[in-house]
């Protein structure tokens, strides 16, 4: 029989965190599996197949992070994770049945902690496990300048409830709290729709972050303070989804990982469990084929390391060799092992913004009257699918592919689309759009989609991104003025099969996904409602502005 103690680890500052202990019935020494997590130590248990890693002679450390859980302490977003991991690792290699050896599991924020920690370079670190991994904080609240805001506002309501419960544990009366937050979590639209947004009381009451986030934009070196520090390379298996909210940044940590024996794979899953269909699309039983074989292939990967000796836990081990990448391209839906990330044989290619709303391989030629559209940002473009991480789930539209005609009859949405295409075109890689744009605002967003348009009608959405012109531009740009604005659409896998089309659809909003650009040169986080203005926006496409989807297309 396994045991299963809960013990205190007592931090050099005097704090003591909380951890359960799961490890084999056995008098030999075990490595350990370590879990450092925000959310309710059970859960990590269960996720990470604790009963399988004790039955290959692991033993399993889930510790409550500073003030989370039973843990001691206040819990402040991504603060002192490096030398409190440090200090877990140390209490973990010393006690008297464990082998001194200590492989990293985490998904989501238990990831990042884990990067936290391995940039200690604690020596007993022998590997990782990481799956849809954040990397700096900032890139999880904004991106290309807007902020992430369904995503991010329904994880700091989350976390707002949980120190509800520490409160109410501590003999405080939180009844009208509790209410307060059962209206703010019943519907998240409407609080995402509060103007300024650092204005939400509860969680200036009980996740003060939350006001700090709003009021530091992205460009601010306030978020300096939280940056991931460089770290040793470790061997790590990453493991991500084309619909999950950490995509881009989990195919970032793996480029930037070093170690040889790091290993990342890629599937048709959103941030949850990884499945067989995502949204609308049902990718096969070659993505579910692949997340079985993944969850047997990374415990191979923890316990090869974990049990290998120090001088031999090198690139590749025993069961855990094999393709270096390992990406599922969605459309023709099979996987694809590369050499390396990005794959170094692909062609940019770009596609050209036309006059007519058309979309074309080849550059405009002379003059060409602009795209022009009405952006309100008391009426933002609903969010309709794509990487999102809501509160209501990954139903309800809210990720995955999600058929885009709901939106067709929105005035505020310029839609480019190519000729069917005449045989299958292969995109692997990371996607931007350059778009020649001007506005009569003070400020504007625009964003992007890269659509693939079925001969059916079905416009299923691939890529989408954004970008606030004075984040990304350094400045705010002079109304009227055109400027060519890149938009980082992300990567992706994924193959146009032939008689599709591509299309390209430009906005300025895409709600509750990114929070509306009011058009003053601030934020909403700082920027009342009756602020907002209204913006009349021009997407030139002519012989002097080559508006452009640039992809980069595998042989």
């Amino acid at each position: 029989m396994s045991q299963v103690q809960h013990e205190p680890i007592t931090l050099p500052d005097g704090t003591t965190l909380r951890a359960t202990v799961h490890r084999p019935e056995t008098t030999r020494p075990a490595p350990v599996v370590l879990a450092l997590t925000p959310y309710p130590v059970d859960a990590a248990r269960q996720e990470m197949g604790e009963s399988e890693l004790v039955a290959r002679g692991l033993a399993v450390v889930v510790v409550a992070l500073r003030g989370t859980g039973a843990s001691e302490g206040v819990f402040v977003p991504w603060a002192r994770h490096a030398e409190d991991a440090h200090a877990v690792v140390d209490w973990c290699a010393r006690q008297p049945w464990a082998s001194g050896a200590v492989v990293g599991w985490g998904r989501s924020y238990l990831a990042q902690a884990q990067l936290y920690l391995a940039s200690t370079g604690h020596p007993a670190l022998r590997a990782m496990h990481l799956g849809v991994c954040p990397g700096d904080p900032v890139e999880i609240i904004y991106r290309g300048g807007a902020v992430v805001l369904g995503s991010a506002l329904g994880w700091a309501t989350a976390m707002t409830r949980g120190e509800l419960m520490r409160a109410a544990a501590r003999g405080e009366d939180v009844t009208a709290e509790l209410e307060e937050w059962e209206a703010l979590a019943a519907d998240p639209d409407a609080a995402a729709r509060t103007a300024p947004l650092a204005g939400l009381p509860l969680l200036a009451r009980r996740f003060p972050a939350w006001q700090e986030w709003m009021t530091h934009p992205a460009s601010d070196p306030w978020w300096g303070q939280w940056a991931l520090p460089p770290r040793p390379a470790v061997p790590t298996l990453f493991v991500a989804g084309w619909h999950d909210i950490f995509r881009d940044l989990t195919l970032r940590q793996f480029a930037e990982a070093q170690h040889p024996g790091s290993r990342l794979v890629v599937g048709p899953w959103g941030h949850g469990a990884p499945a067989q269909a995502m949204g609308e699309v049902d990718y096969g039983r070659a993505a579910a084929r692949g997340a079985e074989e993944l969850g047997a292939e990374a415990v191979e990967f923890l316990v090869e390391h974990a049990t290998a000796p120090p001088a031999d836990a090198t690139p590749a081990l025993g069961a855990v060799t094999g393709p270096r990448v390992r990406v599922f391209v969605m459309g023709e839906n099979t996987w694809r092992d590369l050499a390396e990330w990005p794959p170094a044989d692909t062609v940019p290619t770009p596609w050209h913004l036309a006059p007519g709303g058309t979309l074309q391989p080849d550059p405009v030629h002379g003059e060409a009257e602009p795209s022009t559209f009405v952006h309100d940002p008391a009426d933002p473009v609903p969010t309709i699918g794509g990487p999102n991480l809501f509160p209501r789930g990954d139903a309800a539209r809210a990720t995955g592919p999600w058929d885009q005609r709901p939106l067709d009859g929105r005035a505020d949405v310029l839609r480019f689309v190519s000729a069917p295409l005449a045989a299958d075109l292969t995109v692997i890689g990371d996607v931007v759009a350059h778009l020649c744009a001007a506005t009569d605002a003070l400020d504007a967003d625009w964003a992007a989609k890269l659509v693939d348009v079925h001969p059916d009608g079905t416009a299923l959405p691939v890529l989408d991104g954004i970008s606030r012109a004075r984040e990304v531009l350094g400045e705010l740009v002079p109304p009227g003025e055109v400027r060519e604005v890149a938009v980082d659409l992300g990567a992706t896998a994924h193959t146009f099969l032939a008689g599709h089309r591509l299309r390209v659809d430009v906005s300025s909003s895409n709600f509750p996904r990114f929070d509306p650009n009011p058009g003053t040169g601030e934020g909403t986080g700082v920027t009342a409602r009756s602020a907002f203005r209204v913006a009349h926006q021009q997407v030139r496409h002519d012989g002097r502005h080559a508006s452009r989807i640039v992809l980069p297309v595998a042989p």
